[in-house]
């Protein structure tokens, strides 16, 4: 990425004036992974600029699809475990492409499995980009010092570095899905989990580069989405099984978008693409909770309380009252609400840009659960524009309450 377009790409952020969508996706991975990194940060950019970059999120970017033996490089061995698999993929994405393929089994059986193959290059040509952006960031901190203490570009770029590598190591997909599944199976008996599962891996078959699960037989959140065919009693779940990780648990499903949830041809929930795993402190897990707990119940008074618990940085009684008298006003038009009528995802950028200026400060976990709030929220703006939100969640929070502590 030449260097002058990355100036131009934060400069134009930072000034609530990003460019469009296609040409930071022709900038290349780095460039998309910083624009959707400020999509979540609401409290030092526009609100609008943040909902405009969030759609990086769910872009369809544009992919060469190659065949799989031109792809598959050193990992050649692992197409002789299979009986047949098919040459070109069935899906494709800026990372790699996934394959269908057949084992090689005893009998007369094959077993279906999916083959994800990651671009030879892509590692490379992304940690190139990272070294080249420090050296541009530093001199533009050394000409523009200010930058720094609105928000230190450098900490983004090493927060998108580390984040990204583990997502081009297709090993920690692997063991984010174990670990996601352990959890379940620890916590069945507490709680209805029976229908949630996660990729299936065949372990001796996946490598950094490559990784071979069993099939899906289903369809995409995606898919049923842009047919309307997305039963919103289906979406409900996975917003139950998202909030029992990430209120009870702490740990989430980091990347929880359309495309990573396919519903099964019995109706179970699979979850895939586990690589990026979301946690979150108890302070803020807990404070997070009963403040979407009274939200849902229209008591803005415990909302804000809750709000200034899980600050690392709690307001003094007279900053504390201004806050709340203004969080009231921001929430006048919720009650009732359609998320066609109010966005939940905007309300809450909203919310966490009047806390952040009032004083408080959250620890980055906050921002990863905003993510996933912006897909869910998406999700159902999509498929039922109608429906209140708060009720459903305000059943969700009813079923957690004697738990969270």
């Amino acid at each position: 990425m030449k260097n002058f377009k990355l100036i131009k790409l934060i400069y134009k952020i930072h000034t609530n004036s990003p460019p469009p969508l296609e040409e930071i996706e022709k900038m290349g991975l780095l460039a998309v992974k910083i624009a959707q990194y400020y999509a979540l940060r609401a409290d030092f950019i526009d609100e609008s600029t943040c909902v405009y970059l969030a759609k990086l999120y769910e872009y369809s970017y544009e992919a060469q699809k190659q065949d799989i033996d031109e792809i598959i490089g050193d990992d050649m061995w692992i197409l002789t475990a299979m009986k047949s698999y098919e040459k070109l993929p069935f899906a494709s994405a800026s990372i790699g492409q996934v394959h269908l393929g057949f084992l090689r089994n005893s009998g007369n059986k094959s077993e279906k499995v999916a083959i994800k193959i990651r671009r030879e290059n892509f590692k490379k040509e992304f940690l190139e980009d990272v070294e080249s952006a420090k050296k541009v960031v530093n001199l533009l901190l050394f000409f523009y010092p200010k930058l720094k203490k609105i928000f230190n570009p450098l900490e983004v770029l090493n927060n998108i570095e580390e984040s990204t590598l583990r997502e081009l190591d297709f090993k920690n997909e692997v063991e984010g899905a174990e670990y996601l599944k352990k959890l379940k199976d620890e916590n069945i008996e507490k709680f209805p989990l029976e229908n949630l599962y996660f990729s299936n891996f065949i372990d001796n078959l996946c490598t950094d580069k490559v990784v071979v699960s069993k099939f899906i037989e289903g369809r995409s959140f995606n898919s049923l989405l842009k047919e309307k065919e997305l039963k919103y009693s289906d979406l409900l779940r996975v917003f139950k099984y998202h909030t029992f990780y990430m209120f009870k648990l702490g740990v989430f499903h980091g990347d929880l978008h359309p495309g990573n949830i396919i519903l099964g041809e019995n109706g179970e929930i699979n979850l895939i693409d586990c690589s990026t795993i979301g946690r979150v402190k108890i302070k803020l897990r807990v404070g997070l909770f009963w403040f979407f707990y009274y939200l849902s119940r229209y008591d803005y008074d415990k909302s804000a309380f809750y709000l200034n618990e899980m600050s690392e940085k709690k307001l003094k009684e007279e900053n504390y009252l201004k806050f709340t008298k203004k969080f009231k006003v921001l929430y006048r038009d919720f009650k009732n609400s359609t998320v066609s009528q109010v966005s939940l995802t905007k309300r809450m950028m909203e919310t966490i840009k009047l806390a952040i200026n009032s004083g408080m400060e959250f620890e980055e976990g906050m921002f990863h659960i905003i993510k996933s709030l912006m897909y869910l929220d998406g999700m159902v703006l999509k498929c039922n524009p109608d429906v209140n939100l708060m009720d459903d969640i305000k059943e969700f929070t009813t079923l957690l309450e004697n738990d969270i502590s």
